[in-house]
């Protein structure tokens, strides 16, 4: 029998906090791609989890404050048995993407909007998502993936 994955037997722990930037988001993104890949994350998965962090971190960029100064984005990753879990950290404006209702569908292709489709993705693409304004006045959000 081989041995288990120690990836799925532990938990695998990597976390970064990145300016709110465009800069932020590729160091971030190159990061994640590291850990993954070092940690045989499989495809699938690793996909799902770059839309995820990608989705989460632009939206935050471009949503969450309504100044031209510099925060931080914090995002923390886990592995744990089957699941994948991104946990976000801002200091933005309360947000809770779970009430976000998803676009109507256009009734043409010329007719469709660019943009606001990416928390579909996220809500497709996960399997839980819980969302919190923390005492402190920071939104803590959590997207767990299963690992295929």
């Amino acid at each position: 029998m081989p041995p288990a994955d120690p990836a799925v037997r532990s938990n695998v722990h990597w976390s970064i906090a990145l300016p709110n930037n465009l800069g932020g988001l590729k160091d971030g993104l190159n990061g994640l791609d590291t850990w993954l890949q070092s940690h045989r994350v499989d495809t699938e998965t690793e996909n799902r989890a770059r839309l995820v962090f990608d989705e989460i971190v632009t939206n935050v960029i471009r949503h969450a404050h309504g100044d031209d100064k510099s925060h931080l984005i914090h995002a923390d990753l886990r592995l744990s048995g089957g699941a994948l879990t991104l946990s976000f950290r801002d200091d933005g404006r309360p947000f809770d993407p779970r009430s976000v209702a998803p676009p109507k569908p256009a009734a043409s292709l010329a007719q469709a909007s660019v943009g606001g489709r990416g928390l579909t993705l996220v809500r497709a693409v996960a399997s839980h998502i819980d969302y919190e304004r923390t005492a402190d006045g920071y939104n803590h959000l959590t997207v767990t993936l299963p690992r295929r």
